[in-house]
């Protein structure tokens, strides 16, 4: 059994919900390596225990969860097809997007991610930057069960998890709401 801080959480997009999303984790005692594109935004994490990384490889490379949280499809796909990103990927590691994107790009992210041996959960989130800030936001999740199982406690630490169906789902229901 792992404990919360043999975890190691790769965060890339410290914006102004990943900011304090992260700053939840690190809270609930997971190591988290840290990578914004403006680096200025995720030395912000360092006071709070964060590993500020100079680039996506180092935020991936060996983490055993790598959270997304950016502004938008083209940022996501920029990142999800980028080598440093999808070539240092951790075997068994588990991806969750939690930016909010069109469901055919979650599924596309999906299938490339899973055809590395990697899980992946798309988890868009509904409560603005309070509710990152009090880990009180509304994630909706598309994935398998076991998958989100696994990592239902790093959700929990950022707001209320809901699985809602297979990989894009979460997308769908995001939309929905």
């Amino acid at each position: 059994v792992q404990t919360k801080t043999m975890i190691k959480v790769g965060f890339i997009g410290i914006g102004l919900m990943g900011l304090p999303m992260a700053k939840n984790l690190l809270k609930k005692g997971y190591t988290v390596k840290a990578f914004n594109r403006t680096k200025e935004k995720a030395d912000k994490l360092k006071e709070f225990g964060a590993i500020v990384t100079k680039s996506i490889k180092e935020a991936v490379q060996d983490s055993d969860v790598v959270i997304t949280m950016l502004t938008n499809d083209k940022s996501v796909s920029e990142v999800t097809n980028n080598p440093e990103f999808i070539n240092y990927l951790k075997k068994n590691s588990t991806v969750i997007d939690m930016s909010s994107i069109k469901p055919q790009t979650a599924l596309k992210n999906g299938k490339l991610i899973n055809s590395k041996n990697v899980n992946y959960l798309d988890a868009p989130v509904s409560g603005g930057t309070n509710g990152a800030e009090d880990s009180s936001l509304a994630i909706m999740v598309g994935g398998d069960e076991k998958t989100f199982n696994n990592n239902l406690d790093i959700l929990k630490s950022m707001g209320n998890p809901t699985l809602v169906g297979p990989i894009s789902s979460g997308q769908i229901s995001k939309l929905a709401n």
